[in-house]
């Protein structure tokens, strides 16, 4: 064959090589077009598109280093070693959440406009329809919820002994400290003094009656009231926290200590040594007594015992990875499943204001 039949075949494998080659380019400019409209820029292919990729790269060898585009060679070449390898790729994207569970996060969020993220985790906890807090977030924005109040980023300082001592002692140590609020009466405002004693290990909660003059004899009686208490949830303390209040007498202190129980005094000014008694105070004032207004000492009482109430058998606690008291103890057992369309019923307490979320009876 003459030299000239070959000059000219070259220049047409040449000339079409390079409209080959501009094809090319064009294709992956798209692809990096298309790729820069995305949020953070990244495409993830779904089973079937990896297998078709791979059964296209095949025929070239699986070179296709310049041409792949919607994903990096190393991850081509990763697929190409689980697909050796007979691994089945697994679906891509997180579990969609459902409508009928969409709708159960809005009610919840519509009727209680004070619960943040992590507080309706745990009511959906109890419901059996776990969601994670981003996901509530996401959905919540997308209904056009304004997020909670913000709370500033918490850090963990180095454990210092006080801390160490509470770690350690967190099963056997028993808090109390005293809060006040205000009662209208006949005869003008009066202050009334309530003193709480909780169980650190379990967040169990005894709340004593209020009074308006917590002497001694006052004292002497709640002292009585909750050893009684402590015996009936099984609680065996070994030491009590408490603040250097001087209505702490030395009798209430002496009744303590005749069954064992140490008395612990926080640091003077420190209200961060007994934290877990301050935090269970800033949560009934927050959730329940900034509410009202109470108009004698009874009425209070009632509040009280209704909050401790809902407290100890149906709020969900942070601290125990927002679970109620009953489940994080394990005293009660795990319902079974039911589906997402069984109805949801709400028990509410002190006129609605608290509200206890539970799958209705089958």
């Amino acid at each position: 064959m003459p030299r000239w039949v070959y000059v000219v075949l070259h220049l047409l494998f040449e000339g079409q090589s390079a409209r080959r080659d501009a094809r090319v380019r064009i294709l992956l400019a798209q692809i990096d077009i298309l790729r820069s409209q995305l949020d953070g820029n990244r495409v993830i292919p779904s089973p079937a598109d990896r297998s078709r990729l791979l059964s296209i790269g095949k025929e070239l060898g699986h070179d296709v280093k310049d041409f792949v585009g919607i994903v990096k060679p190393e991850t081509y070449r990763r697929w190409i070693r689980q697909n050796e390898a007979g691994k089945k790729p697994k679906p891509v994207g997180r579990p969609r959440i459902s409508t009928v569970r969409r709708r159960i996060i809005v009610r919840i969020a519509k009727e209680n406009f004070g619960w943040g993220y992590r507080r309706i985790v745990g009511e959906l906890f109890k419901l059996h329809l776990p969601v994670g807090r981003s996901s509530i977030r996401r959905i919540l924005q997308e209904e056009g919820f304004a997020p909670p109040p913000g709370k500033a980023r918490r850090t963990h300082a180095t454990e210092t002994p006080w801390r160490k001592f509470l770690r350690l002692h967190m099963n056997t140590l028993v808090a109390c400290d005293f809060f006040t609020k205000s009662v209208w009466t006949p005869i003008g405002s009066r202050t009334a003094y309530c003193l709480f004693f909780i169980h650190l290990k379990s967040r169990r909660v005894f709340m004593c009656s209020a009074t308006y003059h917590p002497n001694g004899q006052w004292m002497m009686q709640q002292a009585r009231n909750v050893q009684m208490w402590m015996e009936d949830q099984k609680i065996e303390p070994r030491f009590l926290l408490r603040d250097r209040d001087a209505k702490f007498t030395l009798v209430f202190d002496t009744l303590f200590n005749d069954v064992g129980i140490r008395i612990v005094k926080s640091p003077v000014q420190g209200p961060n040594a007994n934290a877990f008694a301050e935090s269970w105070i800033g949560s009934l004032k927050r959730e329940c007594l900034d509410h009202f207004t109470c108009f004698s000492r009874k009425h209070l009482d009632h509040i009280l015992r209704e909050y401790v109430r809902f407290y100890n058998r149906y709020r969900p606690h942070q601290g125990l990875n927002n679970r109620p008291l009953a489940v994080a103890g394990g005293n009660d057992p795990a319902p079974p499943e039911q589906p997402e369309s069984d109805p949801i019923r709400c028990e509410r307490f002190l006129g609605g204001l608290l509200r206890h979320y539970y799958r209705a009876a089958a």
